[in-house]
């Protein structure tokens, strides 16, 4: 530990020192040749000394608690190097603003879904923690006995989390009995049930057009700058501002294994066919189904609301939906540059985070909203900066998966003194483990750690990835230091009147 840092820890010690010696020194020069002619008897003598640690019990016990961590954070780096040698890392923790521990400050890392931070903070900066993204149908042509002589269209308004119920279904747990156990936690969605709901409910009950889909609002491109690998491991389906069950046509029934899964070629007409799907087991006939651009005018039918921005940013981190934060990010890049597109977006997401006074993206590099791409870069110190900027009760925040509960980290730390007292977004490639958010003293809920770690290799082995949870488990020893109570101020000691 340097002499400064040992010296800034006993200021306060020296200054009650000094503020004592001069009090003395006053009391010693002061005019005592009138003495009070009534005699004081008093009842309490000092229980503590005026120079005692017990008068600073807050600012001693940050310092005990600093170092008694300090042995379990050197032990990781230490196991880090040890499991791999190649392996690069920065960790960064801080409580009540102090810095336990800056290792790597200066790498800029490659962060996996740890970017999804960035993607869903400029999202809640730019649309607000309410804003909602639109899914419409429009009918041209007259309606007559039920029958709409003309096309009806369905407009993709980019909700990322539009699907039908046999795609829900996949995530179901069920007991013994094969009855679905419920969730405490559900994923936020929309159903195209409602929206064909809607149609029907309106009298409809065949066209003699077509059903024709736009995707217009976004781009065409239907991947971002990712490894090929990543693409046909289906890490995410096709991009469109249009697209139903995140531009899969099929999927385990019961196993949301991402393995399972089949990419539409056409996103945007996989999403009328399920809905003409959808009408015809309403009752609705539909001749054909086709995609094209929605002409001006037309009469809006039907309008499905995506959930509220404060709830699509809990599905993108808590469940960690690289499609998700994808179509964020074109949403980010359609509002801010007038392109739905990944390039505008990342461009977007730079824009909207550099003038905040208390982030810096120097050495950044931004190339995608989910963290796929393995060009993108970050600091540890940067992404604790975001997470202190939001702070620890902000929307951000609550989003992030929970130790033993939800999300991505809904299997780890179960039954332990993490179990739902740790806040993070998990990163995971094959160059990259990674880990940031918060956590919050079992003891003391007062306590929290604000934490960053990344760790890069050209392939992360597992022994480096063991040492993740338990190291984050042993951080809940925080503060473990004496007690407040131990440090303050004894109670004053009666003694006889007059004595």
């Amino acid at each position: 530990m340097s002499l400064a840092k040992n010296i800034r820890r006993w200021v306060p010690l020296l200054v009650l020192i000094v503020v004592a010696f001069g009090s003395w020194q006053a009391a010693q020069a002061a005019d005592t040749d009138n003495p009070s002619v009534i005699s004081v008897a008093y009842e309490n003598e000092l229980g503590t000394p005026l120079i005692s640690a017990r008068r600073i019990p807050e600012t001693l016990q940050a310092p005990v608690a600093d170092d008694a961590i300090q042995p379990a954070i050197g032990q990781f780096l230490s196991g880090l190097l040890a499991a791999q040698s190649d392996v690069q890392s920065c960790l960064s923790i801080e409580v009540d603003g102090r810095q336990l521990v800056n290792e790597g400050a200066n790498l800029a890392l490659i962060p996996a879904s740890n970017q999804k931070l960035l993607t869903t903070y400029a999202a809640l900066l730019q649309f607000g923690s309410n804003a909602t993204f639109a899914t419409t149908v429009y009918d041209f042509g007259s309606v007559a006995d039920g029958v709409l002589d003309g096309d009806l269209y369905l407009v993709g308004g980019g909700d990322p989390f539009l699907i039908s119920d046999d795609w829900r279904s996949q995530y179901d747990v069920r007991d013994e009995a094969g009855d679905v156990i419920p969730p405490e936690y559900i994923r936020p969605w929309s159903r195209l049930e409602d929206l064909a709901d809607d149609i029907a409910a309106s009298g409809i009950t065949s066209i003699t057009g077509s059903l024709i889909g736009d995707e217009t609002l976004f781009d065409l491109e239907r991947q971002g700058p990712w490894a090929e690998r990543l693409i046909a491991q289906n890490q995410s389906g096709p991009l469109s501002a249009l697209t139903v069950n995140e531009g899969f046509v099929r999927w385990g029934a019961d196993n949301p294994a991402a393995s399972l899964r089949t990419r539409a070629d056409q996103p945007a007409l996989n999403a009328v066919n399920v809905l003409a799907r959808l009408l015809r087991d309403r009752g609705v006939t539909i001749r054909s189904t086709s995609v094209g651009e929605k002409p001006p005018g037309g009469n809006e039918l039907a309008r499905l609301e995506s959930p509220p921005m404060s709830e699509l940013i809990l599905h993108v981190n808590s469940w960690s939906s690289n499609y998700g934060a994808e179509i964020l990010v074109k949403q980010l890049g359609l509002a801010v540059n007038e392109e739905g597109s990944t390039a505008a977006g990342v461009a977007a997401v730079r824009a909207i985070l550099g003038p905040v006074p208390e982030l810096s993206l120097q050495g950044l590099v931004i190339n995608d909203g989910s963290g796929l791409a393995e060009t993108n870069r970050l600091t540890c110190p940067f992404l604790n900066d975001l997470l202190t900027v939001a702070g620890f009760d902000s929307i951000l925040s609550r989003s992030l998966a929970i130790g033993g509960e939800r999300g991505s980290l809904a299997l780890k730390h179960v039954d332990t003194v993490t179990d739902g007292n740790l806040f993070a977004k998990t990163g995971t490639l094959n160059p990259t483990t990674a880990l940031s958010g918060f956590l919050v003293s079992p003891e003391d809920p007062d306590v929290v750690l604000l934490f960053s770690y990344i760790s890069n290799a050209e392939l992360v082995g597992q022994e480096v990835k063991d040492l993740q949870e338990p190291f984050i488990e042993s951080l809940t020893n925080y503060p473990d230091a004496p007690d407040i109570e131990v440090l303050d101020p004894l109670d004053p000691v009666p003694s006889p009147a007059g004595g």
